[in-house]
């Protein structure tokens, strides 16, 4: 037999179970029927918690193991507690991987696979939204409707606007084809230099401040690696324009947040969408709260309906190939950190 775990709630999920589950039975079933061979085990975090081990579990498609715990999803010590000699494959329920990675991991006792593609429709469409929210001051309008204040107010277009995405994968490719359908400029960076779909140049990540002069909107995308620490810094806001507007849906660290809260608190660049942080939750005490050009989200533009039956099937494939003996897809490199 081999026993599949899954434990922890997908992040963004909108309809756990009130028992700290997720499947449907339907995402059941069809797990199941890879192979006869299967177990599945459904364990809520909450039990997972109140034992020593998971003992005896051979696959885990698993949520959490970040050192940043949410509710609902594995902590840390939760995470660790699958790792028993049985243990062969974990499937992560997220793309980025920095946290979850273990001495088992790094032996190669165990293979770590990511999901991504997973959140790239619902937040290519937030940073959609947060380009249009900026570009026709919706907010602006909302605070006008609640004042009861007739105006008109100066917006802009974004056709012939130039965007900038730091990270060309699944995500910065998605949102490159949203932003050809305003008629936009898309310029981006990407570790091999290649032609992208609905990207006008693209150029490595060394040649950043070199283009970044240019952008209307810069997006970060980028995953969190050892290259990409604190790449967004202030030689970059400095060299933005002041009406140049930031959108951050990618990894906090990526971006040096004390840089990015001089440039904004200075009104060096326009403002900010912000979803993730260099600490999360974000402090209660954080600047970043009381600023009025920052649009804050807490780290849920992959919020979706879909998330667990996209999730399902990139695990079924897998689990296919797993039993089959077959090359799993989505491995993750932690030393290359994608």
């Amino acid at each position: 037999m081999i026993r599949v775990a899954v434990s922890g709630i997908p992040r963004g999920h909108q309809s756990p179970r009130p028992d700290g589950n997720w499947l449907t039975d339907k995402q059941r079933q069809r797990i199941l029927s890879i192979s006869s061979k299967i177990e599945l085990l459904e364990l809520p975090e909450q039990v997972v918690h109140g034992i020593e081990w998971v003992d005896g579990v051979e696959v885990a498609l698993a949520e959490g193991g970040n050192y940043t715990h949410y509710a609902g999803e594995l902590d840390r010590e939760d995470y660790e507690r699958f790792f028993t000699p049985s243990l062969r494959w974990v499937q992560l329920c997220s793309t980025g991987f920095s946290d979850n990675v273990t001495p088992e991991i790094l032996d190669g006792r165990v293979t770590l696979t990511n999901s991504p593609g997973i959140h790239t429709i619902p937040i290519a469409e937030s940073v959609m939204a947060a380009i249009l929210e900026h570009a026709k001051r919706l907010g602006q309008r909302r605070i006008d409707q609640r004042e009861h204040r007739w105006r008109q107010l100066t917006c802009e277009d974004l056709e012939g606007q130039t965007i900038l995405l730091v990270g060309l994968g699944n995500l910065g490719k998605r949102v490159a084809r949203l932003s050809k359908a305003f008629d936009m400029r898309v310029i981006g960076t990407k570790k091999t230099v290649e032609l992208v779909p609905n990207v006008d140049e693209v150029f490595p990540s060394s040649e950043l401040i070199e283009h970044i002069p240019e952008a209307d909107f810069v997006v970060e995308l980028a995953p969190l690696t050892p290259e990409t620490e604190g790449l967004i810094g202030e030689t970059a806001f400095m060299a933005m324009k002041r009406s140049c507007y930031f959108i951050n849906v990618g990894r906090g660290r990526v971006t040096d947040e004390e840089a990015m809260m001089k440039a904004l608190r200075e009104h060096r660049i326009a403002g900010a969408y912000l979803d993730c942080f260099g600490v999360e939750p974000l402090p209660q005490d954080s600047p970043l709260w009381g600023l009025d050009n920052v649009f804050l989200v807490s780290h849920d533009s992959h919020s979706s309906p879909k998330i667990g039956e996209r999730l399902v099937a990139q695990f079924c494939e897998n689990l296919r190939r797993y039993v089959a003996g077959e090359p799993l897809l989505n491995i993750c490199d932690p030393r290359r950190g994608y």
